[in-house]
């Protein structure tokens, strides 16, 4: 199988899967569509020859159900119907109701044939059974995506050793900005280059302080969060256990007594003691619109394509740190088949398109063109405004067969490209640990953890104090077991790949 250079390696001690029955009762072949950034055209497929078709349900998130959803089906429908003879479906749920909604469709076997998710519930998901193997599915029903999807891509989607889902190729690793409003940068000549250490900061912002009367990092309750993106939380779920993305030795740890993590931690108590953070930020669940500085995750360009907009100000921005892809960062974005489906190669089929077919790319991430976008002379997209698309393009398929914005002097996914083909890799990437064995000491260390974190993130507590004593309390609630269990799985995975 062309997955390029994937691990061969499966994960080190992970949870029992479910036989997954249901799975390839199709046998759905033909020939695939072929991808074409300029024009979209793809080759047929012999179902699409024979005129028999094959019915597929999509279930995505979203705002809805669009306005002009039948109008707009069709036009997918006669598009897909001739590439690969099927016939779609899609379930767009609204924000509000997609957990409850998504939960009902997995746990009572409601039928589809797709469903979007993300890291949050693929592995558990997967443990119910859920979702379809689809390993030995990927090279013969989608070449063109298996080999435009980095290897990376597929690794960090494998569980024991399996595919369950295609996960989207797009921001899939992160990339911190600091984000100033560029008046103050010109005002005060900032080198923001020399300005990327926390510490580096402090005498900036007391100056700020001083002549603005404003608050130069002025936060939510949840304050520096950025410092953990350098750990691997190892599918746990709690920001206190980790391991750094770097570290060769892949040693698990408490990341609060970390060097760099504790450092941050007393640079922004310093911040707090000295008046440079909002009061309120520990209490605080709403950012405000303006900051003289924050972080962000993002590309450049976002600078004048989002962050400098929302603010209503014009921004210069900095990058801080690597480019880091994990596991999480992949995950965000999954699409899987079910296991009941009777045609999961024609679901694969499906996805392939989305994602390599420029035109039906742009069907998914602009809507119906004619009402929702245009096509300009220069082969660009105009979106119409009055009538917003309700899918993100971000559930479907890769942004990088995605036409540009008329109204965009960047083209912001080639960046967004650059920085995932420049990422680095975390030590962790493909590891999941089976955390079965100390479910309910998770859960209490997490409880542990979210009664401390607005007042630790913010700068409220000194850390000299709060640390320890969050360890004391982590301890007793079997911290250790929790260490000592994902310790020996890592250790198992790293001399795996070796």
């Amino acid at each position: 199988m062309k997955l390029k250079r994937l691990m061969a390696a499966g994960l080190a001690s992970i949870m029992t899967v479910a036989a997954l029955a249901g799975c390839g009762g199709s046998s759905d072949g033909g020939q695939q569509a072929s991808a074409d950034n300029g024009g979209g055209e793809a080759g047929g497929s012999s179902d699409a020859g024979s005129g028999e078709m094959v019915d597929l349900k999509w279930v995505l998130i979203g705002n809805g159900m669009p306005a002009n959803y039948d109008t707009w089906m069709a036009k997918v429908n006669d598009y897909i119907g001739d590439k690969i003879g099927v016939n779609l479906e899609v379930e767009v749920v609204s924000w509000a109701d997609w957990d409850s909604r998504r939960n009902v469709i997995i746990s009572t076997n409601e039928p589809y044939d797709i469903i979007f998710g993300h890291g949050g519930n693929y592995i558990s998901d997967i443990n119910l059974g859920a979702y379809c193997d689809i390993t030995d599915l990927i090279e013969e029903n989608m070449p063109e995506l298996n080999e435009m999807m980095p290897e990376e891509c597929w690794t960090a989607v494998r569980v024991n050793d399996r595919i369950y889902g295609v996960p989207t190729y797009k921001d899939i690793a992160i990339s911190n900005y600091a984000i100033w409003d560029k008046e103050l940068v010109e005002e005060y000549n900032l080198d923001l280059a020399k300005l990327t250490e926390l510490d580096s900061l402090t005498p900036v912002f007391e100056q700020l302080k001083a002549d603005k009367n404003d608050y130069p990092f002025y936060c939510k309750n949840d304050g520096i969060y950025f410092i953990f993106d350098a750990y691997d939380q190892l599918g746990a779920g709690t920001q206190v256990l980790g391991v750094r993305y770097d570290d060769q030795d892949a040693k698990v740890c408490y990341t609060l007594e970390q060097p760099d993590i504790y450092k941050a931690l007393q640079t922004v108590y310093e911040w707090n003691q000295k008046g440079l953070v909002n009061p309120d930020a520990a209490t605080l669940s709403e950012a405000r619109v303006y900051n003289m500085w924050r972080i962000g995750q993002g590309w450049e360009t976002a600078a004048y394509t989002s962050w400098g907009p929302q603010m209503g100000k014009d921004v210069a921005v900095q990058k801080v740190g690597d480019t880091i892809l994990s596991n999480d960062t992949v995950r965000g974005s999954i699409n899987m088949v079910s296991t009941n489906s009777k045609h999961p190669e024609k679901c694969l089929q499906l996805l392939n398109l989305v994602n390599t077919d420029t035109k039906l790319r742009d069907m998914f991430y602009y809507g119906e063109e004619g009402v929702n976008f245009e096509y300009t002379e220069d082969g660009k997209v105009h979106k119409n405004e009055e009538n917003n698309w309700d899918i993100p393009g971000y559930t479907n398929g890769s942004y990088f067969t995605v036409t540009q914005e008329d109204k965009d002097e960047y083209n912001q996914f080639e960046e967004i490209k650059g920085l995932v083909d420049n990422a680095v890799s975390s030590v962790m990437l493909g590891f999941t640990f089976d955390t079965s064995s100390v479910y309910d000491q998770i859960a209490n260390c997490s409880e542990i953890w979210l009664r401390y974190k607005s007042e630790v993130m913010t700068g409220v507590q000194d850390p000299a104090v709060s640390v320890p004593k969050i360890k004391e309390e982590l301890m007793a609630a079997g911290f250790q077991d929790i260490i000592d269990a994902a310790q020996a799985q890592v250790d198992e995975f790293m001399a795996s790949k070796k």
